[in-house]
């Protein structure tokens, strides 16, 4: 093994679910929509969340972002957000001599702001998945195959740390080992074929 490539939030860090009640709620009564907790925890964790907005919401996503961006300040999403308490793990394998990356489907401002609280200088690249740089969101392999290609590590010599569904997609398809980490916040949905390893709250 030469590098791990992690998933951000949800993985290393942790948002207080009740921010995200928050924020989604008001986004969605200035829209003069109901979103209750599950409706809001499907969006929050989902893959697809523009196809998310449109089944449960009935809106077209820009008009819901818009006002999503309301709410979802960098300055009030920092004060709610925190890191695990097992990423110490990150300096141990610096010390190894393995390389670290990041992967994450979250917005520039938010990627920012988790690596704030880890420590940017762990991470030998992070790539946000983004259109304009023709990355595309996890499940897709993009954003993994770039940062890999950043590091300069073969598929065949990294693994990728992940918390959802998505990130275990993602993985396979850029043939990295998938390694699942199980949290209380978004648990593996059933149906998915078991990861290739799994690791109980800790990295």
């Amino acid at each position: 093994m030469k590098a791990v490539v992690f998933d951000l939030d949800g993985t290393l860090v942790t948002t207080r679910a009740e921010y995200r009640y928050d924020v989604v709620g008001r986004a969605s009564r200035d829209l003069r929509r109901h979103a209750d907790q599950a409706t809001i925890d499907a969006f929050w964790f989902g893959a697809d969340r523009d196809a998310i907005i449109r089944s449960n919401f009935e809106l077209d996503p820009p008009l819901f972002w818009t006002a999503f961006a309301r709410y979802d300040r960098p300055d009030r999403r920092a004060r709610c957000t925190t890191a695990f308490g097992d990423v110490g793990a990150l300096a141990k394998l610096r010390r190894l001599g393995i390389q670290l990356g990041g992967v994450t489907n979250a917005p520039l401002h938010v990627a920012r702001t988790e690596l704030a609280l880890l420590g940017a200088d762990h991470f030998g690249a992070v790539v946000v998945a983004e259109a304009a740089h023709r990355i595309r969101r996890k499940p897709s392999p993009d954003g993994i195959l770039a940062c890999l290609d950043a590091l300069a590590v073969r598929a065949d010599r990294a693994w990728f740390v992940g918390n959802a569904v998505e990130d275990i997609e993602a993985a396979r398809e850029a043939c990295v080992v998938e390694i699942h980490v199980e949290g209380d916040e978004h648990p593996l949905h059933t149906g998915v074929r078991p990861p290739r390893m799994h690791c109980a709250n800790s990295l």
